[in-house]
């Protein structure tokens, strides 16, 4: 692209010694129902350039939304200014992988009239099939993406994709009594499917409904079992695969430092990064190191296959470049059904949101149960509130009684329910 050969030619006019340029271009149209309206089509153009220098091994970056010559030349002055000013760090280059790749993945499916059909289908089935639930508003957006990428080295990158999205949050409302908001979102190759029946939409709305009755567990405190649905669990994951990423392991302070083609979760447990796949909507061809991802193994029946390192951080460590930096994540189905895995619990709960922060660096966690229940004996009992769960992070992923066949396709995922042991939970 002539823009980013400019760029990179600036660059080094004004005294870079190795440069890299990205460009994105998105073009967006959306539909948006609030308050039982749909509004009418939304459309917006919008250009993201990322511009990184290095001058004597020292770094810069700056991102501007411009494209203009002004602004790019006053995004380069200051760049450089920054780069002068910054710290030697022998790590910092530009990926020397060098190829010319365009991946191209768009179906130029773009159908308004059925946007508005699916939405307008959307709204008409939640007001008749749950009376009690409150739509705090719901989008559904037809993306168009270009990427661009170009390095000093020679490196040559373009792919461009389109998919549809959807995203919903909600929550139940019945006289004085709410129940907590719950959201989800999803990412589509068609609107082939009405939008109430993906992913598991069809059991958050319900759900929603069902814990304007929930309670406080008459257990006040116990160890028990912990059923994580496949919502939760992305959030879990993130939380687990920062030990596997640029900052943790450069400090040394990952739990999973030193342990490649070792042993270190449960052999149930299998997970894998797949940016190309055929089964997900949303594609992740390459990163913003202009290094090209492919689909591999981050746990392979508990061992640990990958680190999820970027070209600098590989360059830091001595380690390899990870197959990705953790998009797309696939866990492998087990042999149970939702239901064994509820027969199985003799106390416990059913994990469906987890407001609280990051765990400690040693795994250590502890936060708010949301939209969740108490299983007792084999059977759920109630929807639950007020609800405090802890334990460690690595722990979970040690313990795991079992993963369910079934999985959720959120389309940049592909989620189980997942059952494991000794957590604390305790209630007010």
């Amino acid at each position: 692209m002539e823009l980013l050969d400019k760029c990179l030619a600036l660059l080094k006019e004004k005294g870079a010694d190795e440069g890299e340029v990205s460009l994105t271009h998105v073009q967006n149209e959306e539909m948006e129902l609030k308050n039982g309206n749909i509004d009418l089509l939304r459309s917006r153009d919008e250009y993201y350039l990322n511009l990184n220098a290095i001058i004597e091994k020292k770094r810069a970056s700056i991102q501007i939304n411009k494209i203009d010559e002004e602004a790019i030349a006053e995004a380069v002055s200051e760049l450089i200014h920054n780069a002068e000013n910054s710290q030697i760090d022998e790590a910092n280059g530009v990926s020397d992988q060098v190829q010319e790749r365009d991946f191209n993945n768009c179906k130029d499916n773009y159908d308004p009239e059925l946007m508005y059909k699916r939405l307008e289908n959307f709204n008409k089935e939640v007001i008749a099939a749950y009376p009690d639930l409150v739509l705090e508003g719901a989008v559904l957006e037809y993306q168009k993406r270009y990427n661009y990428y170009r390095n000093s080295k020679g490196v040559n990158l373009s792919s461009n994709h389109d998919n549809y999205f959807f995203s919903t949050s909600f929550f139940g409302r019945r006289n004085r009594e709410t129940s907590s908001m719950n959201y989800t979102g999803i990412a589509l190759e068609n609107l082939d499917e009405e939008l109430y029946e993906l992913a598991s939409l069809p059991y958050l709305l319900r759900e929603s409904v069902e814990h304007l009755d929930a309670r406080i567990i008459d257990n006040k405190k116990f160890t028990g079992d912990l059923i994580i649905t496949p919502d939760c669990l992305r959030s879990i994951l993130y939380s687990l695969l920062s030990h596997l990423g640029n900052d943790m392991l450069i400090a040394g302070t990952s739990y999973f430092k030193d342990s490649l083609d070792k042993k270190v979760l449960d052999g149930k447990f299998t997970l894998k990064t797949e940016p190309v796949s055929d089964l997900l909507a949303i594609k992740d061809y390459y990163s913003g190191d202009g290094v090209v991802n492919r689909n591999d193994y981050i746990f392979a029946e508990g061992v640990l296959k990958n680190y999820l390192l970027d070209f600098y951080g590989s360059r830091k460590t001595g380690l390899q470049r990870g197959p990705s930096l953790g998009s797309n994540l696939v866990v492998e189905a087990g042999d149970k059904s939702i239901a064994e895995m509820v027969e199985s619990v003799e106390r416990g709960i059913i994990l469906a949101r987890f407001s609280g922060g990051q765990p400690a660096s040693n795994g250590d966690f502890s936060g708010v149960a949301k939209n969740s229940y108490y299983v007792e004996d084999g059977e759920i009992k109630y929807p639950i509130k007020e609800t405090m769960i802890s334990g460690n992070l690595f722990s979970l992923f040690q313990n795991i009684m079992g993963i369910s066949k079934d999985r959720i396709n959120f389309g940049y995922s592909l989620m189980p329910f997942l059952h494991a042991k000794e957590i604390v939970v305790s209630s007010r």
